[in-house]
Parts: structure tokens; sequence; C-alpha cells
């Protein structure tokens, strides 16, 4: 299949022909202030949908009045703006749905919030069902200077499970920290394990000689309790699926570019099959697997399960990793960290076998790109800093060498650090930088910590990207990375792509505001880009007459208006035609 098979077959396209005037509209959402990203009619005023499609995008609102019929719903918006759907292209849903509908201790720091949060998931969980996971303490600690972090974990808060068994007499609890220097169970799970009266070396007890439930790493105990957690069962897994689908709908997303393994395309399908997917999905596999799926013969921009031309759920490019991350001193530097000057950063699994990953394999990489590209799969690839980037760029022109063709839209993950030589690289390439613009606030804490005041210019480069020709798609990385939680409302992403301030607007004036962007190239990343990057720029990502019908409401018309970008939300979300969420 020609690689822009992954799209819709161009022929679709065709024959998604206009309706006349003389045939009524199922959906006419009208009185609003559209704004199509389609250059050829960037305003509107209403917009016509039949079926999946849009019919019409119409200036004035009178002329809908012949599209509606006794069947056709008239939603007046009175006023609010009307966008394409937005795409996220970076999303980790497994993840993300176990944070919507799983233990979430990252903001947890102290006895109450660890009771309301214990409290919370007894309500969501049937008895007998395991509570796991957590990583207490999370927020509070990446918050911190890592040099500030050593002292707190000389005195670091200890919980026991006193304080949960009252809330937890039905369900085992097996928790862990941030660091996993410390866990948590409690009597239901010491008990199922058989450390209730019978302690291991590594257990906190008690002045009477009891487990207090508090367990340190490397003790013994933690093998037992870990054969004794009943794993998530496959319905549980799905709620939480469809809680973090919930949650895209109320954002306005309409897709998201998710790495998922091939058993989560499998449940993904299981709700395209039963008519619960309300966002599309384009599923990064982890590129080790591309030996997998080359045995069972499926092409990119298929569906998952049977093979099949699908535009709502897709196998997409492999995902990969490069270097680690900044806030960890782990994204590779050509030069030392500045607080850290001994540090320049680490590889990956997919880059290196050095245990301490210092030095590449320098074929790895590289080898499973040439069967991953030998198969018709594009490749993302995660690099962050400024060597793990170029490095990357080098790998990706040997590849190009190699295979004998452009590696079209072929992507860049993170690109946080950037050498200037290194841009043109990229649009020579035919490369997508994926970037992050929500990590900002986050980043901006310690960016110039890392890497000192000179560097720190170079930092999440958008404005560099566009005026050198390379397309931007934006992605959220939800739920987020080390310690930090990382939003996909596209508030959030658009007011620091151009504003480049924190939600409490600081710094004033911008950080590094040399590299902000227009509302409409924010926009361009989170539509247009992210249709493109999924070789769908024929069917979606405009509103255009005979494109799909995936559109976002917002309550303000922040366009005209960008200092109202953060009080945005959504009202209205629309995927194929169909109402997905309304507020």
């Amino acid at each position: 299949m020609n690689r822009r098979a992954a799209s819709f077959l161009s022929a679709v396209v065709l024959l998604l022909a206009a309706c006349s005037p003389a045939e009524h509209a199922d959906l006419v959402l009208r009185n609003a202030e559209v704004y199509t990203m389609d250059p050829a009619q960037p305003w509107a005023r209403a917009v016509v949908i039949t079926g999946k499609e849009i019919t019409a995008v119409l200036d004035d609102d009178a002329s809908a009045d012949a599209y509606v019929g006794p069947d056709t719903r008239v939603v007046d918006l009175g006023g609010q703006l009307v966008l394409p759907g937005f795409i996220d292209a970076h999303t980790h849903m497994g993840g993300f749905g176990a944070q919507q509908h799983d233990i979430d201790l990252m903001p947890v720091s102290d006895e109450g919030g660890l009771v309301a949060e214990v409290t919370r998931m007894v309500g969501l969980l049937e008895e007998g069902e395991w509570i796991t996971g957590g990583r207490w303490d999370g927020h509070r600690i990446w918050q911190m200077d890592w040099r500030e972090r050593e002292a707190l974990l000389e005195d670091r808060w200890e919980p026991d499970r006193s304080m949960i068994d009252p809330a937890s007499q039905a369900n085992p609890v097996f928790v862990f920290s941030y660091d996993r220097a410390l866990y948590l169970a409690n009597t239901v799970a010491l008990r199922a394990a058989g450390l209730e009266d019978e302690p291991e070396g590594g257990m906190k007890l008690d002045a009477e000689g009891r487990p207090t439930g508090l367990i340190y790493a490397g003790s013994p105990a933690l093998q037992q309790l870990a054969e004794t957690v009943t794993p998530k069962s496959e319905d549980r897994i799905l709620d939480e699926l469809r809680a973090g689908l919930r949650v895209m709908a109320e954002r306005g997303i309409t897709e998201i570019h998710d790495m998922a393994s091939e058993r989560q395309m499998a449940r993904y399908a299981e709700l395209r099959e039963a008519g619960e997917l309300t966002a599309r999905i384009w599923g990064r596999p982890h590129i080790p697997e591309s030996a997998a799926y080359e045995e069972r013969g499926l092409e990119m921009g298929t569906h998952p399960v049977t093979g099949e031309t699908d535009g709502y759920l897709r196998i997409g490019g492999y995902k990969a990793h490069y270097d680690g991350l900044m806030g960890s001193h782990g994204a590779l530097l050509y030069e030392p960290y500045s607080d850290q000057p001994d540090t320049h950063g680490r590889y990956r699994d997919d880059t290196s076998d050095d245990p301490d990953y210092i030095v590449k394999s320098t074929d790895k990489f590289l080898d499973m790109a040439l069967v991953a590209e030998r198969d018709g799969y594009s490749i993302d690839t995660h690099a962050i800093g400024s060597r793990g980037v170029g490095e990357l760029l080098d790998d990706y022109e040997r590849l190009r060498e190699r295979a004998g063709r452009d590696l079209d839209r072929f992507r860049v993950i993170h690109a946080e650090v950037v050498r200037p030589e290194d841009f043109q690289r990229f649009q020579d390439l035919g490369l997508i930088a994926e970037v992050n613009p929500s990590q900002m606030e986050d980043d901006m804490r310690w960016v110039r910590d890392r890497l000192g005041p000179e560097r720190e210019r170079l930092v999440f480069p958008f404005r560099t990207f566009i005026d050198a020709g390379v397309r931007l798609a934006f992605g959220s990385d939800i739920p987020g990375a080390a310690g930090a939680d990382f939003s996909n409302h596209p508030a959030l992403a658009l007011h620091f792509a151009v504003h480049r301030t924190n939600t409490s607007l600081e710094p004033e004036g911008g950080w590094v505001p040399e590299q902000a962007i227009s509302v409409h190239e924010a926009l361009e990343a989170f539509t247009v880009n992210g249709a493109y990057a999924v070789f769908d720029e024929d069917v979606r990502g405009t509103l255009t007459p005979g494109k799909l019908a995936d559109i976002a409401v917002a309550s303000v018309d922040f366009v005209r208006n960008p200092d109202q970008i953060l009080g945005m939300e959504i009202v209205m979300t629309v995927v194929d035609g169909r109402i997905v969420f309304e507020r």
C-alpha cells in the first residue's frame, strides 16, 4: 500500500460529494464565529453537517435555513468559536486513563490526602480489587531543586497502614513513593501475602513488633506482595480507557496519537466495535514491536486487528527513544550540564546496550529503523537535548541514504534544545517537530539551572522551526513524565506557545519571548499539521466542505482576543459528525 494509504484513500474524498441545499442536514451550528483554518475561507458564521461530513461552511446564518429539515438539530452558539477538532499528537492513554480511574498519589504528601485518595478509589472498585501504584510525594519532590531533595529524603514522610485501614477494609492496597524507596501496604494486603504475623526484614515495625505497613526498598516482602497482587481485569482497564476518552471529548480532542502496545490497540478495537471510541486513534507501538507487526503483515494506516482501511482506528508510526529527560539530567547535550558539569545526559534502550546508557551502540537504532521503514512505517523518535537531536538527525540521514527515499512525515519528538545549524536539517529531511508546549510551565522553573542563560535561549524554539519551514505538531505527552503532570487542555498549550508565560502570567514579557508564535500558527500545529502528520490533510484538519466533521466549539473567540486563551472552555466536541461532548 502506498504511504498515503495511511490516510483515507484519495478516492474516498471524491465520494464525499457535498449535498445540495435541497437535502436536509443532520446538524447545523449557527450564529458562531467559525475559524476554518482554510485560507480560501478563513471565517464563516455557520457549519452544516450531514452524516460524517461537512456539507457547507456559510458566511451568513440565513443561508443555513435551506439545510434545515424536521430532523435537523440546529444549535445557536451565541457567537462562540468553532474550530477544527484538536489533534493531540502525543499521548500515553494507558497511564492517563489510569490516572483518571486509578489511584493518583502524586500530589499527596500527608495523611489527609492519602486517606481521601484511597477512599475515592474504594468507591470506584469492586470488593477485593487491588489498589496499586500511586507515587506519593511526586509533585513536592519534583518541584524542588535536585540539591534540596537530598535534605528532604533524609527526613521524609512515612505513612502507615493505620491511616488507610478504615477506608480500605475490603480492598488490598499496595502503593509506593515517587522514587520507589518506600512502599505501603494495608492490613488486607499484608494478610493476603502472609506478612501480617510473619514480617520480613526491611518492614518497619511498631513498638510491639507488628508491621506498620511501611516497607523499605530491597525488602523481600516486596516480592511476596508483588506475587500476591491480582492484575487488573480487562474490564477495569477498559473502564480506565473510557475515563480517559471522556476527558478527551471534554477538551475538544478529536484524535490522539497514542503510544499504544499491541494489546492496547486490541482494546481500542473492542471500544470501536462497541461504538464507544469517541476520538480517532493513531496508535504508535514501541519500535521493538516492529518484528511482530511485520510477521502479521499489518500495514501502517490500517485497523490493528482486521488490517482493513479504517479512518477511526489505525496503526501509526513506531515510537523510539534516543535520550533521556532534561529534568533528570538525562537529555543528551554536546556540552555538559551547567549544574552537573560531569554529566552530558544518557542514551536509552533503543540506542544503547550500555547498562549506564553512556555509550551509544552505533547501529542499534538504525537497524530497528530499517525494519520499520522497509515495512512502510514512519518513525517518531524522542530526542530532547541538543546532542540527542543532532545524533538522531545523523541517523535519519543515514536511514534516508540506505532506504533510498525521503523520510516523509517522520518525526522528532520534543526537540526541546536544538543547535542553530540543525533547523535546516529538519527541513531538508522533511521531518515534523512534534513539540510539547504544555511542558514549558514545568521546564521554565529549572532550565536555566540545567543549561545556563546562553543555552536557555535555544529551548522550545517554535518560532525558529516555523521560520525554517518545519511543521510543528502539538502533543501533550499526558499524563506526564517523572514528577510532572501534563494537561492536554488546548488552552494551556495555546497559551504557552503564544504568550510564553506560565498560568500565573510569569515571567513578565514571556520566557524566551522571541520564540513565541501567533494564535493561527499554534492552531495549525494543533489541527492542520496533526492531520498532515497522519497523511489526512485531504480529509481533516480544516473546516472545509467535503471534509470529515471533526469540530471543537470554544466558549470565547480567543483567535481575535489572545488574552482570553486561558479562560477558554470547550462547550461541544463533534467527531465524525457525532456530538461526543456537550457542556
